[in-house]
């Protein structure tokens, strides 16, 4: 069974949404590093396979309903994962509520609950919502590398005008705010919640491991632009820290909480060990 957490940020509610856990060989998150080096710094299985998380948002404010990313849907890797709509039942909340969707990525892993499938048809999962989506990664996604999870579940989505692209930073909502951190994919973006002077940030790929944190030069195979994920990552990492904002990672280990600590010139993550009110 999944678990959902319930954090407070101000009088913004975040809840994060546990689609499951899967194993996943480590070395495709280490493209540009000897394998010695992040070999020391992993607990691997004997397959070489770390557990990989897939912790997805739920915002509530006092006028919206926010979801960020939807999970794997029925791509449930024999019951590992697809379970975001089982969370987010927990919240006692309903699918008809949510006013928007954000999608930090249109990678497989975070669209595929998008839509349900309904008498043969891709329908929407949120069927009031407005579905968001950096213009780059639509681009990148349906013209130079397209993939059968866009064509699924977000092109539909474009021909109904329920999905809207954005271009660069933007506020969504007061105090949910949409960030541009491109490298894992051309529009990647990240999520920053502001409440009564508390922050969150939910990351999205930015970083796959923790490791990351302390190393942001090692980037992962599935970053379409490489060479920008170092940058973008001690840009945000220092968003962070100023903000002293409470972290989101995605594929860490559920519910993927925590928060950057400063260690000389770098930093580590600091995993949050049980839901609290930030601030």
């Amino acid at each position: 069974m999944t678990a959902m957490e319930e954090i407070e940020v101000g009088a913004t509610t975040l809840f994060v949404l546990d689609d499951g856990t899967w194993r996943f060989p480590a070395h495709f998150f280490f493209a540009n590093v000897p394998a010695a080096q992040w070999q020391a710094r992993l607990d691997t299985d004997a397959e070489g396979k770390i557990p990989v998380g897939h912790n997805h948002g739920l915002v509530k404010t006092a006028h919206e309903l926010i979801v960020i990313d939807t999970g794997y849907g029925d791509d449930r890797h024999g019951g590992c994962t697809g379970h975001l709509l089982d969370d987010f039942e927990r919240t006692g909340l309903r699918p008809e509520q949510v006013t928007q969707v954000v999608t930090t990525h249109a990678h497989g892993d975070h669209i595929q609950r998008h839509t349900l499938l309904h008498a043969g048809r891709r329908r929407p999962t949120f069927t009031h919502a407005r579905y968001h989506l950096a213009r780059a990664d639509w681009h990148w996604f349906t013209e130079v590398a397209p993939t059968p999870e866009v064509e699924t579940h977000l092109v539909p989505l474009a021909r109904s005008g329920q999905l809207t692209f954005f271009d660069g930073e933007c506020e969504i909502s007061p105090g949910v705010h949409l960030l541009p951190t491109p490298g894992h994919t051309p529009g990647h973006t990240s999520v920053l919640i502001e409440s009564g002077g508390h922050c969150a940030l939910f990351l999205g790929d930015l970083c796959h491991h923790a490791v990351h944190f302390s190393h942001p030069q090692w980037v992962s195979s599935f970053d379409t632009h490489p060479e920008l994920t170092p940058h973008t990552r001690a840009r945000i990492f220092s968003l962070a820290e100023h903000l002293r904002a409470l972290l989101i990672c995605p594929h860490l280990p559920a519910p993927g909480l925590g928060h950057l600590m400063r260690v000389g010139d770098g930093f580590v993550w600091q995993p949050l060990n049980r839901p609290a009110r930030h601030g």
